[in-house]
């Protein structure tokens, strides 16, 4: 989510919600009028919720104002909005796409159906590029389906029946069948 400030005497200013620091999160979730906690303050930002936009903002404004009080912070709530950012309009895309296979119109009803996205995204040319692709029939991407006949890298059997759960990367150091050494 990408809130977006559009303040009538300045520059535009957009706040990555991605961006917050775990400190901020708790300085966010304490500086609300409602105290709330960090899942409950970015439900309240899906729902425009002024307060916590303004908060939000305000507390990642600090990076570059760090004398900034919250008084002094006070947009109107209609210079204030929330906005998908480019991975959330991916997944909108995916839906988009779902949706699009079985869509009983014509390609001009589509495009008009899908063009609520221009509206929801901060970056509206990126999201026409994903309504074109989904449109077209390209997104998402398709990736070609394994068989389960067809030969893997390797050509003998898995050392281990049981499916491998480790969180570890399979070419880190730590993830060999060798005895540690340490």
């Amino acid at each position: 989510m990408i809130i977006v400030h559009t303040p009538s005497d300045g520059p535009r200013e957009e706040f990555d919600i991605k961006s917050v620091r775990s400190s901020e999160a708790t300085k966010i979730s304490n500086t609300l009028t409602e105290k709330a906690s960090w899942p409950q303050v970015k439900q309240m930002l899906s729902d425009d919720h002024p307060d916590a936009m303004r908060v939000t903002a305000f507390v990642i404004k600090l990076r570059s104002e760090p004398g900034l009080r919250i008084a002094d912070f006070d947009p109107l709530v209609a210079e204030l909005s929330v906005r998908f950012d480019r991975q959330e309009t991916d997944d909108w895309g995916e839906t988009a796409a779902h949706f699009a296979q079985v869509f009983d119109g014509s390609e001009e009803q589509l495009r008009a159906e899908l063009a609520l996205i221009l509206d929801l995204a901060a970056d509206p040319e990126y999201a026409q590029t994903v309504i074109d692709r989904v449109v077209s029939g390209k997104f998402p991407p398709v990736l070609p389906e394994s068989t389960s006949d067809s030969p893997g890298p390797t050509s003998g059997p898995s050392p281990s029946s049981e499916p491998d759960t480790s969180a570890s990367s399979p070419i880190s150091s730590t993830s060999t069948d060798e005895p540690s050494t340490t």
